[in-house]
């Protein structure tokens, strides 16, 4: 492979999420549920579904982009040079655990992705674009959920920046849906996710430059300057050894989060995916965050 190609192929692998079928519903998992469609706040149709109706609270789950749907991670729908990982990520698990424990859950697909519109570019912007995916979940929660609700936020890795620029964009409409906690799987920027390719930085320089032609975004997405503005309580979840990422700018991230917040380093993680899997297996820590802010 010459070096043009691969600047070409870990550009695309940023940019264009994978086109990966719904094979399963909640039902399959024993949990009722209807299929909601809902408008994101820029008017993108988005797809999803609300699991166990009329909790006094909910928690929206947003998934992690390029690789995922709401319901997951399938290995087989995983184009050759990019197969991180041969174990599969099942959110459903996840909200199971959170239906089981008395919530109402959304879970949706974020543009680009499932069944969900696709905006102009196709691209996977970083969070800037799909910040109003997030805006639109809630809007959603506004409406429909009990008045007495309370909400909590379940955002992993693109998700999670997504929230945190909607938290800047428009703090109001995190009052209105009644959002009281977050937690934060695995935020990241752009940048340092295709520097941990290990590329030459010429490559690199090439690939932030296509990427920033294509979305209109920041490469290195620029978290610092948003986390600040989290209006709710915040717990941040990273895996110790997650090879994706840049550990630093995770401390600093945590660092700039307002009070109360709380970090959960996951030290069995030696692979990104292993803090998508965590609550699935794993879901204590979640749950008493939701149960004390809640």
């Amino acid at each position: 492979m010459t070096a043009r190609f691969i600047a070409r192929q870990v550009a695309k692998n940023v940019l264009y999420p994978v086109d990966q079928p719904l094979t399963r519903t909640p039902a399959d998992s024993g949990i009722e549920y209807r299929d909601v469609e809902f408008p994101a706040r820029d008017g993108l149709g988005l797809s999803g579904w609300l699991l166990n109706e009329g909790r006094p609270t909910t928690v929206v789950m947003t998934h992690f982009a390029l690789r995922a749907t709401r319901i997951g991670y399938q290995v087989r729908y995983q184009p050759r040079l990019f197969r991180p990982d041969k174990r599969e990520i099942d959110f459903v698990k996840v909200a199971k655990n959170l239906v089981d424990a008395g919530h109402t859950v959304l879970m949706y697909d974020l543009r680009n992705h499932g069944i969900s519109g696709t905006s102009a570019s196709g691209a996977v912007t970083g969070g800037t674009d799909e910040a109003n995916d997030v805006l639109g979940a809630l809007d959603l929660v506004a409406a429909e959920c009990p008045k007495s609700r309370a909400t909590g936020l379940l955002s992993y890795c693109v998700g999670a920046n997504s929230t945190f620029f909607a938290a800047q964009s428009d703090p109001e409409a995190f009052a209105r849906a009644g959002v009281q906690a977050l937690v934060a799987v695995q935020p990241v920027r752009i940048g340092d996710f295709v520097r941990a390719y290990g590329l030459p930085k010429w490559i690199n320089r090439r690939v932030g430059e296509h990427f920033e032609k294509v979305t209109g975004a920041p490469f290195d997405t620029p978290l610092l300057d948003v986390v600040p503005r989290i209006p709710v309580p915040t717990m941040l979840v990273q895996g110790r050894g997650d090879p994706w990422t840049n550990l630093d700018v995770i401390g600093q991230i945590y660092e700039a989060i307002p009070e109360p917040k709380e970090m959960v380093w996951i030290e069995e993680a030696d692979h990104r995916f292993d803090a998508y899997r965590w609550f699935g297996e794993h879901p204590e820590q979640m749950l008493e965050w939701f149960a004390r802010h809640l």
